[in-house]
């Protein structure tokens, strides 16, 4: 293996980079100053820059020069959605690997991403959908499909200002809605050039999952576990923020190597390589249907496969990026839940209210306060993400599951006003 360091581009969080370290493999980052991402401790790491990526890309392009020339590079690593783009730029450019741009956009773009599903797998692989330019448009898709309809930007991730409407008058405040409020947020997220593209789909009626796909340099995939995932409608919240991971998922096994078999399908439409896709789908009444595919790991994925498998995803990742081609291989099987509570109504953040119960809970094992008291809170539908991260683990799924509808029940978790 070549000498030099795994440098981190952008952002990273807790459980995304240790086991690298374990391994005695020296890390680095170039911290985006913009980021809102809640940052883990990197003392350890053997070098950490802020950069301001909404400089010119050729000056961020010099500061990764700059670093590998002093450090070297074994390779360049992107293991958040706001990133994919530019890693996909900047990677050739630096001579090491990584997705291609093309592969990378089609990721970056809902839009053209489903219409990849449609031609290359076929029109059972996902919902009906359509972009939309004007109320009128968005009138006739829901003359034709019918009620209920989800809307969203096509190039935002998260579940960020995503609704789920179930009368034409809902339909089209949220449509106005979008059209006013997520310029905006791309103005305040640093997120530099993106235009407003809206689409609306059918609502897929069934449970949510993920799988997350290894893909190497040649295009060969191995798949990971299914992942289950509660979201706040779930636990009865109007919105589509993923609440909960748990694993391992409670579908057959027959249910879950048919959903292997479409994400890797998905991964292939969309010609990934070099990457690890993070593939989001539906467990309908007929089957699986996918919903997204991300250019990364998904969120929190890397961490909840440790811990519930053994399964080393940032080294695969690292190893992939190093022209390797590792495979999913468990280790164990330990049920555990990721969970990340939002507050129930947007406002100013005044407090946490006794975290001391997580502590109390039979299955925890950890949690993280990630928002910050005079902040603003709320909602994914309402452009923000999650205040506190806690996980859990035991011996079997129905006492993770029993925690996690305890924190659900638990309203009041953070005071806002």
């Amino acid at each position: 293996m070549k000498k030099g360091i795994v440098l981190f581009l952008g952002a990273l969080r807790h459980g995304e980079f240790e086991s690298l370290l374990g391994r005695g493999i020296p890390c680095g980052a170039l911290i985006d100053s913009n980021t809102k991402l809640h940052l883990p401790d990197l003392v350890r790491f053997q070098v950490v820059e802020r950069f301001d990526f909404l400089r010119p890309e050729t000056e961020l392009l010099g500061k990764l020069q700059e670093i590998q020339a002093k450090w070297g590079l074994r390779c360049l690593i992107n293991v958040v959605e706001h990133y994919v783009a530019v890693f996909a730029r900047l990677a050739p450019e630096l001579g090491v690997r990584g997705i291609s741009q093309c592969s990378a956009q089609l990721c970056l773009d809902k839009l053209a991403m489903r219409q990849r599903f449609l031609e290359r797998i076929g029109p059972q692989a996902t919902g009906r959908f359509q972009e939309v330019q004007t109320e009128e448009q968005l009138r006739a898709f829901a003359a034709q499909v019918g009620f209920p309809l989800v809307l969203k930007p096509t190039n935002l991730s998260a579940s960020l200002f995503i609704s789920l409407n179930h009368t034409l008058d809902e339909l089209l405040a949220s449509y106005r809605r979008l059209v006013a409020e997520v310029p905006r947020y791309y103005q305040q997220a640093a997120q530099k050039g993106k235009k407003l593209t809206i689409q609306v789909e059918e609502f897929m009626a069934g449970s949510n999952h993920s799988i997350d796909c290894w893909v190497d340099g040649a295009g060969h995939i191995s798949a990971t576990p299914v992942v289950d995932v509660l979201s706040g409608a779930d636990v009865g919240i109007d919105d589509f923020h993923h609440f909960a991971r748990i694993t391992p998922s409670h579908l057959s096994r027959e249910e879950q190597a048919e959903a292997s078999r479409l994400a890797i399908a998905g991964a292939q439409a969309l010609d990934m390589s070099t990457v690890i896709g993070h593939v989001e789908f539906i467990q309908t009444p007929t089957g699986p249907k996918l919903l997204e595919i991300g250019a990364r790991p998904g969120g929190n994925r890397i961490r909840i496969l440790e811990m519930t498998y053994g399964i080393d995803q940032i080294f695969a990742y690292y190893q992939i990026l190093c022209a390797q081609s590792p495979a999913v291989q468990p280790e164990k099987e330990q049920p555990s839940a990721i969970v990340t509570p939002f507050p129930r109504h947007q406002g100013v953040l005044q407090s946490f209210r006794d975290l001391d119960r997580l502590q109390k809970l039979p299955t925890y094992l950890y949690h993280e306060v990630r928002g910050r008291v005079g902040q603003t809170v709320g909602l994914a539908k309402d452009g923000y993400k999650a205040p506190l991260y806690i996980e859990l683990t035991a011996p079997t799924r129905d006492e993770v599951r029993r925690d996690v509808d305890q924190i659900a029940s638990w309203a009041d978790l953070m005071v806002v006003q």
